[in-house]
């Protein structure tokens, strides 16, 4: 087991990272706390009971509530519920949260908890490889509204996090292919030596290796955490998270969060940001050739035959929240690991950036 701290201004917490270590020893620091657990109805009806035992084991008052998660449902009414729940049981200042869940489940717990009472405390056991590299980290929590996704939120860090690979095991190819391209992200933003690996690794990563997974998580959750720690809010370097980002929420709009998946959307924003980055940052053509090569490589063809009507895309990303005033704010890279933000682009740039080849 690792154990990597995340050191922000509002609070310090460590991510947990191995395999099978979901236990009472894991998460002690909790005994004797009134415990709500929200989980994703989709989890295995064993890891579910596992955690449902350690948690009950371990509280004075015990309750959960289980939600449907998808992105219609990662809503103001799901949130009521959570709500509900904690108020029908009488749930003081000093109770916790946990989720057992994707990025929708950790999200919604994380901005139930920002908001419950003006703040609890909550722990995170993400359990899709997208959710163990990016939602778990960095205490982004929002729902979303039919205008924009994840418009409503708050900035609120966990207590800690539990990363179990254990939980992989029963993902699809297609969910280990999302959580591939926030991987990937965090190399090309950050680390070339990591995204030289994970090309040499990729075959072996899609088909799920665990030892390669494990060393690609710890990494990927390594790079995060010295991004979040420099910049908790936002107001710099953490924007470079958003690399492929822009493009990609707008795409999730564009095939009304049913047609394609945040990992596949965030994938095919990344092949955008890269042609736009050769545009406008002159990225050299040898570099842009192989982050497309190994964006692509986690696509399926159906995906990448998909073609986009750039001015709907475009109208699209001016609602997100990654605006600086009337300018969308870009990230873009100038070298594989070497990030940058960008705004005032010319339209005309990003519509010729809009191409999955």
């Amino acid at each position: 087991m690792k154990e990597i701290k995340i050191n922000t201004k509002s609070r310090n917490y460590p991510v947990l990272v191995g395999t099978d270590i979901l236990n009472e020893k894991n998460l002690n620091e909790f005994s004797n706390k009134e415990i709500l657990l929200v989980v994703d109805s989709k989890i295995e009806d064993s890891i579910k009971k596992e955690v449902q035992i350690i948690l009950s084991n371990i509280s004075s008052k015990y309750s959960e509530v289980i939600i449907e998660a998808n992105e219609e449902n990662k809503s103001n009414a799901t949130l009521s519920v959570i709500y509900d729940e904690l108020i029908e049981q009488g749930f003081s200042r000093d109770c916790i949260l946990f989720a057992l869940g994707g990025g929708i489940v950790c999200d919604m717990t994380g901005f139930a908890a920002a908001t419950y009472l003006r703040g609890v405390d909550f722990v995170l056991i993400p359990s899709t490889l997208l959710s163990q590299v990016d939602a778990s980290v960095g205490g982004k929590t929002a729902i979303n509204h039919p205008k924009g996704k994840n418009m409503i939120g708050a900035f609120h860090q966990p207590s800690k996090v539990l990363t179990d690979t254990k939980l992989l095991k029963s993902l699809e190819k297609v969910q280990i292919r999302e959580g591939l391209a926030e991987i990937i992200k965090h190399a090309l933003i950050k680390d070339k030596t990591f995204f030289k690996w994970l090309e040499e690794n990729i075959e072996d990563l899609l088909e799920g290796n665990d030892v390669k997974l494990l060393q690609a998580i710890s990494k990927s959750i390594e790079i995060k955490a010295e991004v979040v720690s420099q910049d908790e809010t936002e107001q710099g370097i953490r924007k470079w998270l958003n690399f492929g980002h822009t493009f990609g929420h707008a795409i999730e709009v564009y095939g009304n969060y049913k047609k394609f998946s945040h990992g596949e959307a965030v994938a095919m924003g990344m092949v955008m940001a890269t042609n736009l980055s050769q545009k406008i940052l002159n990225l050299e053509k040898v570099e842009k050739d192989k982050i497309k090569h190994l964006v692509q490589s986690i696509l399926t063809e159906e995906l990448l035959k998909t073609e986009f009507h750039p001015k709907n895309l475009i109208k699209l990303m001016s609602a997100d929240k990654k605006k600086k005033g009337d300018n969308l704010n870009f990230i873009l890279l100038s070298s594989i690991g070497e990030a940058q933000i960008l705004s005032d682009i010319e339209e005309s740039d990003i519509i010729e950036s809009i191409k999955l080849t």
